[in-house]
């Protein structure tokens, strides 16, 4: 039950020359604006509440510490929720004989600036933890494997620009060649293989779900035919405000609410039948939607009980798992398929839709 959260990379931005596009242009790191790190937090808070880990490569460490802070990153990579993998890419254009050429590159002495810049933002002791992660992440590094996921992602790349008539259109390029690009197609051409590059990495590591950008949605969509859909990272923020919680991301942001308080969400009983539900029914946004917004109830008696059992089993904790699920089947018809409602309602509203938490974000205004 994991999620590959590579919604990152998408930050790139041209530079003064036109042909290089790198948000770490110079070496310099991309310092995110007040929305982008509220977009961000946002969604690493959905992935906290329906995955049991985040993947991140090391090219985006520095960006969810930003979004997270320190001590939070720290905590959650200590638990093994998220977990870093030991790759750097950026994509770059090259003049070759009067053409442009496109490259797909890896750096692999990206450490010691990283460690220097966590050193001037967070501290000493900060800059020591993370040349531990390193040492831990580059030893249980398969580089040369994820440089030929890499490589994939490029071929696949190449496909897409030159011969997918549909994504052509779409993107309205007009260079035939990859290797003798013109200056206007070199944006595609970098999306295009972010894109392939989410869904490479997604595959290999098996992740549920992969966090990218919106606008790749709609690559897909030309390269497969199909209607894109929102996902459930997207679609949580419906649920959440269907029952009233309020923003999470602002809540966090303002230090409302910290990152404990969504670890003790995570680690009740009900957060992990929630995740373990989700997985168990393939992440069926649907399916989810039914039982979250089909408006059904249940008798007093049952609310009683669900009310006893999720204050028991909060203290209780998760490792039984589906076991205890399944005993709860029995007791209570499809009981499995109260769990969403049961996560919202009485784990979430409990811990975060609360009187103080609403007059603190009203006290902001």
């Amino acid at each position: 039950m994991a999620v590959l959260f590579d919604s990152f990379s998408y930050r790139i931005k041209e530079v003064e020359s036109g042909i290089c596009y790198d948000r770490w242009h110079f070496g310099k790191y991309p310092e995110l604006t007040m929305p982008e790190h509220l977009y961000y937090l946002n969604r690493v808070i959905n992935c906290l509440l329906t995955h049991d880990k985040i993947i991140i490569r090391t090219d985006s460490l520095e960006e969810i510490i930003d979004v997270l802070g320190f001590e939070a990153f720290r905590l959650l990579y200590e638990r093994q929720e998220l977990v870093i993998i030991d790759n750097w890419w950026f994509p770059a254009f090259m003049i070759g004989n009067e053409n442009l050429l496109f490259m797909n590159m890896h750096q692999s002495n990206y450490y010691d600036k990283v460690i220097e810049r966590i050193n001037n933002k967070y501290g000493f002791q900060a800059s020591l933890f993370i040349k531990q992660v390193f040492k831990k992440v580059t030893s249980d590094s398969e580089s040369e494997e994820y440089v030929y996921w890499d490589h994939i992602a490029q071929e696949n790349m190449y496909e897409d620009f030159t011969i997918n008539n549909q994504i052509r259109t779409y993107l309205n390029i007009e260079s035939e060649n990859i290797l003798d690009i013109n200056e206007k197609d070199t944006w595609s051409a970098v999306r295009l293989c972010l894109f392939e590059r989410s869904l490479v990495w997604g595959s290999y590591l098996q992740t549920d779900e992969i966090i990218l950008e919106d606008e790749a949605k709609y690559y897909f969509m030309q390269k497969n035919n199909l209607i894109p859909e929102q996902t459930l990272n997207d679609r949580m923020n419906k649920y959440l405000f269907a029952r009233n919680i309020p923003n999470l991301s602002l809540l966090y942001y303002n230090k409302i609410i910290d990152i404990k308080k969504i670890i003790q969400v995570r680690d009740h009983a009900f957060g992990g039948f929630y995740r373990d539900w989700l997985q168990s029914n393939n992440y069926n946004i649907n399916e989810l939607e039914r039982i979250l917004l089909g408006g059904s109830s249940s008798s007093q008696a049952e609310k009683w009980f669900r009310w006893g059992l999720v204050s028991v089993t909060g203290l209780i904790l998760p490792a039984v798992g589906g076991l205890a699920v399944s005993l709860l089947n029995e007791k209570i018809p499809s009981f499995s398929q109260k769990i969403p409602n049961i996560f919202f309602d009485h784990v979430l509203s409990q811990v975060f839709n609360t009187r103080k938490n609403r007059n603190a974000l009203l006290a902001l205004k």
